[in-house]
This record gives C-alpha cells, structure tokens and sequence, in this order.
C-alpha cells in the first residue's frame, strides 16, 4: 500500500499542430486564481525538446478539473474566442514565449509559480558560457513574459566552474513556496547540475525567487533506495507541488525513476513517491513506484515525465507527460488519486544511507 494512489486517465488534450516532434515536453500546472483577470482556473505550460528552431513556451487553458480533457482549450482557441481581449497586447498564437536575447536555440522546460499576483516562469536555454542555464521571466497577466533583467544577464542558478562539480548545466529547474521546516528560505527548487551521464542534481533555495543559493548536490546512484539496478532517482524531476508532511513527520513527494540516458540513449522514467526528512534532501525511506509504463499500444509505454499536480478537496489531478515509438511521440496524460497520510510505510533507511547520495567534496 502506497501513501499516493493514482489511475490513470486519457490524453487530455492533442498534440498542438505546431509544436516539434516529438511533441509537449516538461508540463507545468499553475492555479491561476491570484492572476487579475485570468480568464481561466488553470494554467499549463509546456516546452518543446530540444528544439533549435522552432522551440519555445507553449500554453493550454482550464477551467473546471485539470483530469478532465473537455476541460482544456489552446491559447489560440482562446484568443479566438475573446477570452483574452481584455489584453491590448497579447502573443498571438503558441509558443506564446521565446528567448531571443541571451543564449542560443531551444527555450525549454517551464517551471512557474504565482507570486503576488504575478507569474514567475523559470526555464532554460543552450549556449550560456557553453552550456544550458535557468533564467527567469515574469508575466502581470499570465501571458506576456518579460526576462527578468531585461537586456542584462536573467541568469538566476549560478555556477563557479573553479569549485562546483558538473559542467555548468543548472536546467531541468522545478520550485515552489518552501514546504521544509529544515529550510530557512521563503522557496526551495531541484535542478539537473551537469550534463551528459555524469551528472548530478542541486537543490536551491530562495527569498524571493530570483537569488537562489545551492544547499547540496545530490549524487545519482544506481540502485541506491529504487527497484532496478540501472534506475537512479531523478531529483530534478520532482513535482513540488505534490510534497506532502505525513502523520510521521517526514514528507512524501512525487518524482521520476529512470535510468542514465542522455543523447540518444532511449530513456525509461517512471513515477514513484520518495520520502524526504525535514532539509528536503535526506531520503529517509525506499522509493515506491506509484504509476508504471503502459503496455505495448499506449501513450506512456516508454517513459512517465514531468509529473505536475493539484489538490482538489481530497483528489489529487496529476498530469505528466508520457512518450512512446521509441521517443517519437509525446503526449500530455492525467491521472487521479489521494494521499493517505497514514499508510503503511517502506523500508526505512538508517545511518549514513539516508545521507549517502549528498555530494561530499
């Protein structure tokens, strides 16, 4: 018995015309309510992979429950249909942002949160000192995004390459409002901290989500608290909004298990709840698989990603991304379930298990 159960439902909405193969990537689900005059209950944002071209942010729209696929419309579809013609200056069609001023190629992997009113949306882009960084834009309306420091440098995950491992890529970035009493900061994030197979994580905390500080680095190890010998857990694949303080003082949260693929190697990532002490990073406890591949003919045979989410009364509406045809195909997917605060628990760690995956240099 898992504390987080799920089942599965449908697509929730086709694959947009207009996005690259393979399709949405890295989803981010946004309660839109403190946004003045947001037409909408939802917002999810999404990217392109790894596209040079033709990348950038993509956005969908909700209103009534995120599970529910007649509850999704486009950005365009809205804009046709008025939604946002309280708006003298709008993008006029998806991807509704594009960085065009610092680093080269894709702008990929959104991540945002709404903070007094105002949407902060990280994401990162290639060619940054020869490598992928997180920058940060902000938007009054949910749409339209100005980079952080406009023209200057919007760098927000710093590297030192004389004293940090890794190769200076901070991308992949997830955060939040701060849910850890062994935090001291307002907000806390997870981010991929190198690139290639030898990789690590980084977890970050902020005051005010635009200076973030790195608490750790977080060693990928096969093997280490996951099933399979070749599955490591992925930190920066962590949805924020799902971490949750149990009865038993720690806290679960939803993440991605796969294994180490990078370029063309196929990826296989499934979602499992890992149990974390009070830092955010101490794992106190196995991982247990939650939501597995499908079978042969389904959207997410091969990989479940991105898992984003929401709380609804007592129903939790996770949506992630699920890929199949060997990577070909994307497609955005829900699921819903609960929480059982209660639920019996996995095997414990102890000792320096608990701590072994933190980066000692």
């Amino acid at each position: 018995m898992t504390n987080y159960t799920f089942t599965k439902k449908k697509a929730l909405f086709p694959t947009p015309s207009n996005i690259p193969e393979p399709g949405p990537y890295y989803t981010c689900l946004v309660p839109m309510s403190e946004v003045a005059s947001f037409p909408y209950d939802y917002a999810l944002y999404f990217s392109s992979d790894h596209d040079r071209e033709e990348g950038g942010i993509w956005l969908y729209l909700c209103n009534g429950k995120p599970t529910d696929a007649s509850a999704w419309i486009s950005y365009e579809d809205a804009v046709v249909a008025g939604d946002f013609d309280h708006l003298a200056n709008k993008p006029a069609s998806n991807p509704i942002f594009l960085d065009s001023v610092q680093g080269d190629g894709h702008t990929e992997t959104p991540h945002a949160n709404v903070i007094d009113g105002t949407v902060y949306m990280s994401y990162h882009k290639n060619g940054i000192e020869n490598t992928q960084r997180t920058l940060l834009a902000t938007s009054p309306d949910g749409v339209n995004f100005t980079r952080i420091n406009g023209d200057a440098d919007s760098v927000i995950l710093t590297y030192d390459p004389d004293t940090d491992v890794g190769d200076g890529h901070t991308g992949y970035f997830r955060w939040s409002t701060n849910p850890f009493p062994g935090i001291d900061q307002k907000y806390v994030g997870y981010s991929l901290h190198g690139g290639g197979d030898d990789y690590y994580s980084a977890i970050w905390a902020s005051e005010d989500a635009i200076s973030w500080t790195r608490l750790d680095n977080l060693i990928p190890i096969e093997g280490f608290a996951v099933d399979g010998e070749d599955r490591i857990l992925i930190w920066h694949e962590m949805d924020p909004a799902s971490i949750s303080r149990l009865d038993n003082g720690e806290f679960v949260a939803i993440c991605g298990v796969g294994n180490r693929a990078s370029g063309g190697v196929a990826r296989i990532t499934e979602l499992y709840e890992i149990f974390l002490g009070e830092d955010g990073r101490t794992l106190m406890r196995a991982c247990r698989q939650i939501l597995g591949i499908g079978g042969t003919n389904s959207p997410d045979a091969e990989e479940l990603a991105s898992p984003t989410s929401i709380t609804i009364g007592d129903t939790c509406h996770l949506i992630y991304v699920g890929a199949s045809e060997e990577g070909s195909v994307n497609t955005v997917l829900g699921a819903t379930g609960e929480l059982d605060r209660r639920a019996s628990t996995s095997e414990e760690l102890t000792g320096s298990d608990r701590t072994r995956h933190i980066y000692q240099p």
